[in-house]
């Protein structure tokens, strides 16, 4: 309620007309207590250009995790940490965050006086913002799976080590391609799930060998057996 009045304030002082009072109008026009919050945030975000929205997607998927019960649950995280997860620089991490922090703002502590540093512990302050936020909520979610795809392949890559398990063929190694290309996954961000990384990209990478090599083994037999196959029937046809 506080920040919806706040907004419904700042936004009738920016756009009032001459002599009018403030109205319902205004309060419409900043999404209502229901998504007050959520527009808010959406400002900040549409504020920032492509390569930082990208750098904060990846800031919030890493101060929230899905609890138990499928909601978000806030973590405190350095600043120095979101550098080594995102695999940006701490003045990229700085440059986002400040945008979430500023006056009138204040999604993201500590408060905009504060200088950060690589130690700097940084937080979502609305625990509100986790279930208002549209868009962090999706971010949540992309978390979840990206999370738990990446335990499955670490937990298959232990297996196969011990023999347990087979190389990973489709659809499962597609999918797995195609999460490590869009989501372009960093050491740090694995440790937070499973700190055998290395194995387990090394498992991928395996798998995706191997399985081009035989499709490359199938095609090559194919056409073979189809040169073959014409050269059988051009000498049957000869000697019809």
């Amino acid at each position: 309620m506080q920040h919806a009045l706040m907004r419904t304030w700042n936004y009738w002082k920016e756009n009032k007309d001459p002599d009018e009072p403030i109205d319902l109008r205004h309060y419409m026009a900043i999404g209502k207590i229901s998504e007050a919050l959520s527009q808010h945030a959406n400002e900040a975000y549409t504020e920032l250009v492509q390569t930082d929205q990208d750098i904060c997607q990846v800031i919030f998927k890493a101060l929230t995790e899905k609890g138990a019960d499928n909601k978000g649950v806030r973590r405190q995280v350095k600043l120095g940490d979101l550098a080594r997860i995102s695999g940006y620089t701490e003045q990229d991490i700085v440059r986002v965050v400040d945008v979430f922090r500023e006056h009138g703002r204040s999604f993201l502590t500590p408060a905009i006086n504060i200088t950060l540093n690589s130690d700097s512990i940084i937080e979502i302050s609305h625990e509100s913002l986790m279930r208002i936020w549209q868009r962090l909520k999706m971010w949540v979610d992309e978390e979840a799976e990206s999370a738990q795809l990446y335990k499955r392949l670490s937990n298959a890559a232990e297996l196969y080590q011990v023999g347990k398990v087979d190389l990973w063929k489709p659809p499962d190694l597609q999918i797995a391609i195609q999460w490590k290309r869009d989501r372009k996954p960093t050491k740090a961000w694995a440790n937070r799930y499973s700190p055998y990384f290395e194995r387990a990209m090394l498992f991928l990478d395996t798998s995706k060998t191997v399985y081009e090599s035989e499709q490359r083994s199938k095609e090559l037999l194919q056409k073979r057996m189809i040169q073959r196959t014409k050269m059988v029937a051009i000498i049957l046809g000869i000697a019809f």
